[in-house]
């Protein structure tokens, strides 16, 4: 499961907190309402960061989009057409690599996350501690490769 914010998170537990919150109403459970709200109020700003985080999807929708856009108004003679695909292209690319550079940090953070699990498990004789460790340092490089 990634750490980036997530919109289809945010719903499930937006609608969670409004069953909670409604259980809350109908058995006069106030801490319940309460609970329920708070996580209809976290999912809200979950959704918002996921709505603008950087995505590869949309960063490569756009660069091609763009370069189509582009080469069709070059082709054609229509240079707004042909200006505006550039800049959706050169937005798209960006976007691209700011999704990667998001995911390749949080890599390192799993790395790190990782490397010390392992080393503490090894030190304490905790062999469970130190595979599970191995296994997160392994996930996160694998995050930092495939975002090089």
């Amino acid at each position: 499961m990634s750490d980036q914010p997530s919109k289809t998170n945010a719903n499930v537990n937006y609608y969670t907190g409004s069953a909670k919150e409604q259980v809350g109403n109908l058995t006069g459970n106030e801490r319940l309402q309460t609970e329920g709200k708070i996580a209809q109020d976290r999912s809200n700003a979950e959704y918002d960061a996921a709505d603008k985080a950087p995505s590869k999807i949309t960063g490569n929708y756009n660069a091609a989009v763009g370069a189509v856009k582009e080469m069709v108004g070059s082709t054609l003679g229509y240079t707004e057409l042909e200006k505006s695909g550039a800049q959706q292209r050169l937005d798209g690319n960006a976007e691209l690599e700011a999704a990667k550079a998001s995911e390749y940090v949080s890599g390192a953070g799993d790395k790190v996350k990782g490397v010390v699990k392992e080393n503490v498990g090894s030190t304490i004789g905790d062999e469970k501690m130190e595979a599970q460790g191995y296994a997160t340092k392994l996930k996160g490089e694998s995050k930092m490769e495939r975002n090089e």
